[in-house]
């Protein structure tokens, strides 16, 4: 982004212009700076953050559902549980940056703070949301290694397979958060930015892990699909099998599905065919599909897996529901039944 400082340079010739070229002569960060610095609370710009705000409650309700039921559920102590849960637990603070979009936007209708202030806020929800994307990949691994290689994996300490997991993906969103800081320590540090969890990646860094989730997201589809095709076509694979993988099938399609729809918005559909004026809207409710696949999960799990479903309830203190061939998902599970 161009740094803000040098739009207001001009600011005397753009006010000579038409609000159409005004537009089409600035950047979307540009454009946003200089129609709403110092105009205080704005719908336009808050009502996005009160909608994701609204997302992030529900999620702080599931997702600590999903963690308790792995904890409190022996049946649920697999490595592919506690992948999932790990999730759940990153999306958590990764969703927590929604309080000072909405703080800044809603509130004190600040609208724009520096870049370098902006970092600090979302230290922890930039470190999980990259966390919270690399675990989605390390279940879709899991499960490959747990179907197509049973007796290696059955034999492998489940310890190390999620210390490994979650240490490759802390060096990752570290490798970022460094660049990040790299960037707000230079004299681009003051630039004036709307405080959203993506503009906390700057400079270079941004493009960069723009591309690490659509690589990400492509690698999920990839390896959930062989999964797929193994417990469809192996001999062997139970339906128990088939019917608890729906489940994480379901919870990475939502997720992959809303990330690829959303770089296919911001890197095809706004350059090209959405005017400078309207990019932030686009921009902003276009991410709420990826928030609610981060929030609901739980949803999926209740209605496709026993064990969750009857976990969550208990948790609740709800009546225990029974059902005919319902799937376990478990550790277990997802075992291949030839061996």
């Amino acid at each position: 982004m161009a740094k803000v400082r040098n739009v207001i340079n001009f600011t005397t010739l753009i006010d000579d212009m038409n609000v159409s070229t005004t537009a089409a002569a600035l950047t979307m960060p540009e454009y946003l700076y200089m129609t709403y610095n110092g105009a205080g609370v704005k719908l336009r710009l808050y009502l996005p953050s009160v909608i994701l705000f609204s997302i992030m409650l529900l999620g702080y309700f599931g997702n600590s559902l999903v963690i308790l039921a792995t904890i409190k559920n022996k049946n649920l102590h697999g490595s592919c549980n506690f992948f999932l849960a790990f999730g759940c637990f990153s999306d958590i603070f990764h969703a927590s940056a929604h309080w000072i979009y909405l703080y800044t936007t809603a509130i004190s209708g600040q609208n724009f703070i520096p870049y370098s202030t902006c970092l600090w806020f979302q230290t922890v929800p930039q470190y999980c949301l990259t966390v919270s994307i690399i675990m989605t990949l390390c279940v879709g691994i899991d499960r490959f290694f747990s179907v197509s290689m049973p007796i290696p994996y059955g034999a492998t300490d489940k310890r190390f397979v999620v210390a490994g997991g979650v240490g490759a993906a802390l060096l990752l969103a570290s490798y970022f958060y460094v660049m990040s800081v790299l960037y707000a320590l230079s004299d681009e540090g003051d630039t004036p930015v709307l405080c959203v969890i993506v503009n906390s990646f700057g400079g270079a860094v941004a493009l960069q892990w723009f591309y690490f989730c659509v690589v990400i997201n492509i690698l999920d589809l990839i390896i959930y699909t062989i999964v797929w095709l193994f417990l469809r076509f192996k001999a062997g694979m139970s339906d128990e099998s088939k019917k608890v993988f729906r489940s994480l099938f379901v919870i990475m399609l939502t997720v992959a599905f809303g990330w690829l729809a959303n770089a296919f918005v911001q890197a095809v559909m706004v350059p090209l065919f959405v005017p400078v004026s309207l990019q932030y809207d686009v921009m902003c409710y276009w991410g709420i599909p990826v928030n609610l696949a981060s929030a609901a999960g739980f949803v999926t799990l209740y209605l496709f897996s026993q064990e969750y479903r009857t976990t969550f309830r208990r948790i609740l203190r709800l009546k225990e529901q029974t059902k005919k061939n319902a799937p376990v998902f478990t550790a277990s599970a997802m075992s291949s039944k030839s061996v």
